[in-house]
């Protein structure tokens, strides 16, 4: 089979005249997709206390229960990663989001721990599946000769998962139906974006046998560049791990520090990071991916010892001024170690590509919340936490040093 080509840089009209987005009106909805997905993927943060409480299961359960979606992620990127460069970037996205409402309704009428499980490895599924064509998309109808795609890639996922989060927990905290309403209005979100899809022209000319096509296609690391690109994935270590504990046990820690029952609490913890990661994504939207890495480590590093020093002094205000620091070593730390990657990519394997990027980023996040919900059962959560703080500044530090080694 030949290898798939990239439609050229022309009006959306003359690839297929029965779509009606434009090319420019395209890039954008499908980084507020991505958003969307993202959204969804931390709306369930606040309601995990509710959870344990409900169904009586331990920390442990509790970062299975986010691990598992990382599963579901890991193994759509691994069997699907590259599919939307072979059949066509709709296809894949079209299916994704109809597997994310069902998931989405799984969760909103989980009736007891098993089938928060399931509904989470569905949407680890649907999202694994997108989050690699929204990516490749991204590049392919960004401006010629801009990093655009890249930088609106890490803003949506930033700002998508912390307006999921927080908007989750005003929800669970003020309004009725404290773990079903959120995902009902993310159904109705996802139901809206079905039809801008069937509106999105597609970027992708697909040759070969329909066979070939469905054949799976593993992500994919660009041909001779597999030393930089080990070198750069240290980044999505850095910035993934530090993910992973905030969406899995961030809310409980802050909850702790603050006291009382706020749920709002819970989905503030998440937001302090991710948001305020978006708003240095977009700041500083100009940087090099190079520049970024390098500024983001040393605030990585200290907004980790924010936090880790708000646990032993038991400050709240401590804990949030941390997660404000290190938001803004997270966003910079993700955008600019993504921009790097992506521009290895070849046009052809854009999704591939991409793919193998979040399946770094998600063994990074999955892998330490594991750990860490296992040592948090057996030790504690303070001293979880701070054998946590330790090991993410070492990953900070060696994605620093990263960006230094001649490649």
């Amino acid at each position: 089979m030949s290898a798939p080509q990239l439609a050229p840089d022309r009006p959306a009209a003359a690839l297929t005249p029965r779509r009606t987005l434009t090319r420019r009106q395209a890039f954008w909805s499908v980084g507020g997709l991505l958003a969307l997905f993202l959204m969804a993927s931390t709306a369930p943060s606040p309601m995990y206390a509710i959870y344990q409480q409900r169904w009586g299961f331990s920390a442990t359960v509790l970062t299975e229960v986010f691990a598992v979606y990382m599963v579901g992620i890991l193994a759509a990127l691994v069997l699907l990663g590259g599919l939307s460069d072979r059949i066509g970037r709709r296809p894949v996205l079209l299916a994704s989001v109809a597997l994310e409402i069902v998931s989405m309704v799984v969760l909103a009428f989980a009736p007891g721990v098993g089938w928060l499980f399931l509904g989470r490895v569905l949407q680890g599924i649907a999202t694994g599946a997108a989050t690699s064509a929204i990516s490749g998309s991204l590049l392919d109808f960004q401006p010629a000769g801009t990093g655009r795609g890249a930088t609106i890639n890490a803003v949506a996922a930033g700002a998508g998962m912390a307006v999921g989060s927080a908007a989750a927990g005003l929800l669970v905290q003020f309004a009725p139906m404290p773990t079903t309403l959120s995902y009902l209005l993310l159904i109705a979100g996802f139901a809206v974006s079905l039809a801008v899809l069937w509106a999105t022209p597609e970027p992708v000319l697909v040759s070969g046998s329909l066979r070939d096509s469905l054949r799976p296609q593993r992500p994919t690391v660009p041909a001779g560049r597999g030393k930089v690109f080990a070198l750069l994935a240290t980044t999505m270590l850095a910035t993934w791990s530090v993910g992973g504990m905030f969406m899995s046990l961030g809310p409980s820690v802050a909850k702790g520090l603050v006291g009382g029952g706020s749920y709002l609490i819970g989905g503030l913890a998440v937001g302090a990071v991710t948001g305020v990661g978006a708003i240095a994504q977009l700041l500083l939207s100009g940087w090099s991916g190079r520049r970024s890495v390098r500024v983001a480590a040393p605030l990585l590093i200290v907004g980790l010892a924010g936090v880790a020093a708000s646990v032993l002094v038991g400050s709240a205000a401590m804990f949030f001024g941390g997660a404000v620091v290190l938001g803004i070593g997270w966003g910079l730390m993700f955008v600019g170690g993504f921009r790097l990657m992506t521009a290895l990519a070849d046009p052809d394997s854009r999704a591939g590509t991409a793919s193998m990027i979040y399946v770094v980023a998600y063994l990074s996040s999955a892998v330490p919340s594991v750990v860490l919900g296992i040592l948090t059962t057996h030790i504690g959560l303070t001293t979880s936490t701070l054998i946590f703080a330790i090991a993410a500044a070492l990953f900070a530090t060696v994605a620093w040093t990263s960006t230094h080694v001649r490649t």
